[in-house]
């Protein structure tokens, strides 16, 4: 059973300006965007979730005691404020991409941690020690979860129309990001608004669409703090799987092979795939994205251009023995089991610390790399779909690395919960 609640949200004060200060996720943000940030503002939320080492070392602290100094400084100056009564918030992004638009609606609470032996909340990724092990030592220091874990749910559409009505007001913060995604927060505090969502995803599995990192780190809390009730419940957005979900495929590129050859590559891919000639990056795209019931691969192979379809899963299974059919039908999985592995010869290894591929959102770019000669090849794939997702991890299983991106990210620093300042147990 989900176990989620409302809380006493802290804010940025009304007087703050939210572009100023809210930010993409910490492993979004790479140096020249967090320097960005930084020169925004004194309140960035940077300056907490990715606390300047220097700074740090002026005032004598390591970095997260200085997060943490810095947060309760904004608190007493009245930078960040407290809501005063237990809420859930209604969180939209009206966003462009490919031409066309869309809403994107869910709301933030709090979403009590669960092992995922108890197969309440599913992962569908893979973790890292090292970034959990930063995010555990910031958490530790500030007490203050500040971004959000993106979670998947199922329900009747009774949360939905809860939404809806909130949303007939005025919105309680609207931001446009880096991306021109706006952002429109609402909070729910009708004490009968509050039992409903709570109730709608009572009976609910909860599937882990995007920070893997920042939920084990929760949970890795939470049991550190056994007798600390408010450490068992983590920040999270919640989105009915059935509403507007954009997936992007994370493309690939491959280099640093000392005998790659085309016509034998494609030799090898012939034993499995059906391979068929295109003619340019569109024809490809366009090639892949009509359905097929089997996974359906773009390859430019360095001059010529190739769709390779999977004549049947029984190549899968003889490659993926302990896997589910599922897993061994997502187009992602085809590619690294059968064509980066088998047909090309990069063990798995070296795919998880990107020695030979590299990873591209947008497909021109990959092309490019290719072009210039940075890459020898280029893969494109279609994106997965939510409910792969949840039936991959349904059956406790992760998906190969960068499988997903769910677009666009969820903004930091909307609502956050500060363990040390809430005024009562969530319920």
């Amino acid at each position: 059973m989900a176990r989620i609640a409302p809380f006493h949200a802290v804010r940025y004060a009304p007087h703050i300006n939210p572009a100023a200060v809210l930010t993409q996720p910490y492993d979004k943000i790479p140096p020249a965007l967090r320097a960005e940030y930084a020169a925004r503002s004194p309140f960035n939320l940077v300056h907490l979730i990715l606390p300047d080492e220097a700074a740090a070392a002026a005032h004598g602290m390591d970095k997260y005691a200085w997060a943490a100094a810095q947060a309760r400084q904004w608190l007493l100056d009245g930078v960040l404020i407290q809501d005063p009564h237990p809420s859930f918030y209604v969180y939209r992004q009206s966003f462009e991409i490919f031409g066309q638009r869309y809403l994107r609606t869910g709301f933030i609470g709090l979403c009590h941690v669960e092992p995922y032996e108890r197969r309440v909340i599913f992962p569908h990724e893979k973790t890292l020690a090292k970034p959990k092990a930063d995010r555990l030592a910031l958490l530790r220091a500030m007490r203050m979860h500040c971004e959000l874990i993106f979670l998947l749910y199922e329900d009747d559409g009774s949360a939905q129309c809860i939404l809806d009505d909130v949303m007939r007001a005025p919105a309680l913060t609207v931001a446009r990001d880096d991306f021109s995604v706006e952002n429109e927060l609402w909070r729910v505090a009708a004490p009968e608004y509050i039992d409903t969502l709570s109730r709608a995803l009572e009976p609910c599995q909860l599937f882990i669409a995007d920070g893997h990192h920042r939920y084990e780190t929760s949970l890795n809390y939470a049991m550190e703090h056994a007798d600390d009730p408010l450490a068992q419940f983590t920040l999270a957005m919640f989105v009915n799987i059935n509403s507007s979900l954009v997936i992007l495929p994370t493309l690939r590129t491959v280099f640093g092979m000392t005998a790659y050859d085309p016509p034998s590559v494609r030799q090898r891919l012939t034993h499995v795939f059906d391979l068929t000639p295109t003619n340019d990056l569109d024809t490809t795209l366009a090639a892949i994205n009509t359905p097929h019931s089997l996974p359906s691969i773009g390859w430019f192979d360095g001059h010529d251009w190739w769709t390779l379809q999977l004549r049947d899963l029984q190549a899968m299974r003889a490659a993926a023995p302990l896997h589910s059919d599922p897993w061994r039908a997502l187009d992602v999985a085809v590619l690294h089991t059968l064509v980066i592995e088998r047909a090309l010869g990069i063990p798995p290894h070296a795919v998880e610390h990107e020695t030979n591929i590299a990873y591209h959102r947008d497909p021109h770019e990959a092309l490019q790399a290719v072009k210039t000669g940075a890459a020898q090849c280029a893969f494109f794939l279609r994106p997965t779909q939510a409910k792969q997702v949840c039936e991959v991890a349904r059956n406790g299983e992760v998906m190969p690395q960068k499988s997903t991106d769910f677009y666009p990210k969820l903004l930091s620093g909307l609502a956050m919960y500060a363990l040390d300042l809430e005024p009562q147990q969530p319920a």
